[in-house]
């Protein structure tokens, strides 16, 4: 690295050092993250495209790696679909509008309710060449709630009727494999469902907000991560894809972008609950469904 051999960290990442133990498969995967991380871009690129389909590769996968590169010089590169499409959705991450220049079923430029509260710099890890990753919150929602927040009011005892939704088994998969979600969807508002479904409902105090605070909270879960779970992390793009696939099933025929304008969203907390969670209650008031989300893991 030091003396800008990059081809030869290339060729070593491609094709090993003659060894084809575990040894040797590490070896390579440290190569191939240190060229997509600092080489040029072409050779950055041939670097993240060498795994198109590992998404839990060293310290994180490559085209997320590569992708702190703004698209115009990483576009020209790019052969491989795959890698090209969770590249651009990851730039789209980083704030860039890429309408028009990739295509894709989901927008290529962040949705106001998307930008309200991601921060690149906080939301997506920046990597270091020896497999280092820092920033990226990790799923926990509401991390600001508690018993003397002003808004935080008890949940009041309901009684709902659950419904079958095509979408409650994609909630479920949203963290596949650490899977610590239980979701529903239930005739009935989303304080209703809230009581409902929240454990220890007396403790709890909750708090109606935007879907657009939840937001970045359901992207970190839908990447597959569990609490200080670093190796198995995958790219944000991954969780980005998964979130707005499941709001196309809630959403049904309706554009995604209204459906979540309209959604009602309840969020709630118990005083002292330290684990990694999230609830939420999201209720579609035009159809009269909610659609509540709990997640809970422990390291």
């Amino acid at each position: 690295m030091e003396a800008d051999r990059w081809a030869e960290l290339l060729a070593l990442a491609a094709h090993g050092s003659g060894d084809d133990d575990e040894a040797a498969v590490d070896e390579r995967r440290a190569a191939a993250h240190a060229v997509a991380l600092k080489a040029p871009p072409a050779l950055a690129v041939a670097a993240a495209e060498l795994h198109p389909d590992d998404d839990h590769g060293f310290s994180g996968p490559l085209w997320e790696v590569v992708a702190h590169r703004p698209w115009r010089e990483l576009a020209a590169h790019l052969t491989h679909p795959r890698v090209r499409e969770l590249v651009a959705q990851t730039r789209v991450l980083h704030g860039e509008d890429l309408r028009g220049v990739v295509e894709s079923e989901i927008p290529l430029r962040l949705e106001p309710w998307e930008s309200a509260h991601w921060d690149p710099e906080w939301d997506i890890p920046e990597y270091d060449v020896t497999g280092g990753r820092s920033g990226c919150h990790v799923w926990c929602f509401p991390c600001w709630l508690i018993d003397d927040l002003p808004g935080g009011v008890p949940l009041r005892a309901a009684t709902v009727e659950q419904v079958e939704h095509p979408a409650v088994p994609v909630l479920n998969g949203l963290n596949d494999p650490h899977k610590p979600i239980k979701a529903y969807a239930v005739q009935g508002t989303a304080w209703e469902a809230a009581a409902s479904v929240a454990a220890d409902r007396e403790t709890c105090r909750a708090a109606e907000v935007p879907f657009a605070r939840a937001y970045p909270h359901l992207v970190h879960l839908a990447t597959g991560t569990g609490p200080y779970a670093m190796p198995h992390d995958t790219g944000q793009a991954m969780g980005r894809l998964a979130v707005w696939r499941v709001l196309r099933m809630m959403a049904g025929e309706d554009p995604v972008p209204a459906f979540v304008e309209r959604l009602r969203c309840v969020t709630w907390r118990r005083p002292a609950e330290y684990s990694n969670f999230l609830h939420l209650a999201m209720e579609d008031p035009a159809r009269g469904i909610t659609w509540a989300v709990t997640a809970e893991a422990t390291d």
